[in-house]
């Protein structure tokens, strides 16, 4: 019974000398990396048990990834908070994790210290200064097994409380032991890291490089707001895989960042996240045509992904790229409002996915886990399922098309509409860069809200050209940029409070 720490091991065997990780700063051989993460460990193991977590409040970077992976040494998991989170809210996620310790740097020290948090509190700068204790990181690992928690990430919950998902070793590595294998990911390949810590995109980083040999490039944050020294970074450092959430790719092309250089060196771009504009695609694969891109779906309750389209022609900005079809060990089916299980194509369903990497659950949250991870009778026999809430459709060849959530789909002037397909005709417009469609329930009309260089008026004048007008958003507003949240998703929450306010 293998666990991630094994395979993580193998490779800083056999590449000893190679550069691990990279975060601009500090770079660290996979024998210092691994010595650092034990070190991190030593200093946990007189605080927390095995199966325990550490929760790791700091910014993104090489230490701070020690920091995570020390957990796991030291028999535990982490829990990685995002670096902005405001004081409220991680004192809500610490109480739901009950957690002993944090580990946290200094710049959020006075944050963490306003959340009251009674538990241990350890310097993250401190941690190289651990001794190692081999003798009670063996005793840790000789009780570990690949059905315990590596990691939780905590996404927004409905009842106002944020939800911890709890992912196993053994999760991760069906995952990553597919994923490798199926985009060619090697020990020649340097990945440029986009995705913060608490968002799970960064789990495909982290261990395709970690079973690989791979090289991780931990891109800052502030990078991202300036999109040619973005650009220099992903140059200098050689990057060739990308696995990015679809915003943080718009806002390079959306702000004519591959018109100031272009990174050639990559070859594949694999996108998830949010529905990829088609118009953003298409300035991508035109700046890299020789590059491989990927269309990836899945919440991070079925560990990272459970489907993928590698992108095969250049498509119509009207088209509507396919989530295309399920990875190796997993099951991907839809069902009907009677839970009827849906094969014809063209017919919407919630998606739910079967078989490996399903996540342990919600972290002491039984309801919420007992409602989203249910069992079902799966040709014949009943098997444990994750239902995501998302819609979508099989096409004729078999390949999935994502159709919104279960609340995207609305009832206006007697007609039922999915408002994602009102997105995709916005965001299709000549001067029209990013969009996003909204139903105020309260005013029974569409509101719109859009980035780009036309007027509304124009905007309108062009949207009846492609939709019948009980589809034509009743209020568009044109806004200087579109907020982001913390995944690096439009923020819809932000918007859906304007509307709320007015």
């Amino acid at each position: 019974m293998a666990t991630i720490l094994d395979y993580f091991e193998r490779t800083a065997a056999s590449h000893a000398q190679d550069i691990a990780v990279d975060d601009g700063e500090l770079a660290l051989t996979y024998s210092d990396f691994a010595a650092l993460c034990k070190r991190s460990a030593s200093a946990y193991v007189p605080v927390i048990g095995g199966g325990e977590p550490v929760a790791v409040f700091a910014e993104k970077g090489t230490k701070t990834l020690a920091a995570m992976i020390g957990a796991v040494y030291a028999g535990g998991f982490y829990v990685s908070i995002n670096p902005e989170q405001p004081a409220a809210r991680v004192s809500r996620i610490l109480n739901i994790l009950e957690a002993k310790l944090v580990v946290v740097d200094k710049e959020r020290e006075e944050t963490l210290a306003m959340t009251g948090f009674a538990g241990k509190v350890i310097a993250l700068e401190s941690l190289g200064d651990t001794e190692i204790d081999e003798e009670a990181l063996a005793q840790r690992r000789a009780q570990l097994s690949e059905n315990d928690p590596l990691y939780s990430v905590f996404t927004s919950g409905s009842t106002g409380d944020p939800k911890g998902i709890l992912v196993s070793h053994k999760s991760v590595i069906d995952f990553i032991s597919h994923f490798t294998e199926i985009f060619a990911i090697t020990d020649r390949d340097i990945i440029g890291n986009q995705a913060p810590f608490d968002f799970d995109v960064s789990v495909k980083d982290i261990y395709s490089a970690f079973t690989t040999g791979a090289r991780l490039i931990l891109i800052p944050r502030t990078f991202f707001s300036t999109p040619p020294r973005l650009l220099d970074y992903l140059i200098d450092k050689d990057v060739t895989v990308l696995v990015w959430a679809v915003s943080a790719l718009c806002i390079i092309s959306g702000l004519k960042g591959l018109s100031y250089k272009v990174p050639d060196k990559i070859r594949i771009i694999m996108f998830s996240g949010e529905v990829m504009p088609v118009k953003h695609l298409q300035m991508w694969q035109k700046a890299l045509p020789g590059t491989e891109f990927v269309n990836l779906y899945g919440p991070s309750e079925i560990t990272c992904n459970c489907t993928y389209h590698r992108i095969d022609h250049v498509y119509e900005k009207t088209e509507t790229l396919p989530i295309g079809k399920p990875f190796p060990g997993r099951t991907v089916f839809l069902v009907d409002e009677k839970d009827q299980r849906i094969t014809a194509p063209g017919e919407r369903g919630e998606i739910c996915c079967a078989g490996e990497s399903i996540a342990i659950g919600y972290i002491n949250n039984p309801e919420q886990t007992a409602k989203h991870f249910t069992m079902y009778d799966l040709d014949g026999r009943e098997q444990r399922i994750y239902r995501t809430g998302d819609m979508a459709k099989f096409a004729e060849d078999g390949n999935l098309y994502f159709a919104g959530r279960g609340d995207f789909q609305i009832k206006h002037m007697g007609h039922r509409i999915e408002l994602e397909e009102i997105e995709t005709a916005f965001s299709a417009l000549d001067g029209v860069d990013r969009a996003c469609c909204f139903f105020d329930q309260k005013k029974n009309r569409i509101v719109s809200f859009y980035t780009g260089t036309v007027d509304g008026k124009e905007v309108r004048t062009k949207l009846k050209v492609s939709l019948p007008n009980y589809m034509v958003p009743n209020r568009i507003t044109k806004v200087d940029e579109m907020p982001l949240n913390k995944n690096g998703k439009i923020d819809r929450a932000y918007f859906r409070s304007q509307i709320e306010g007015k």
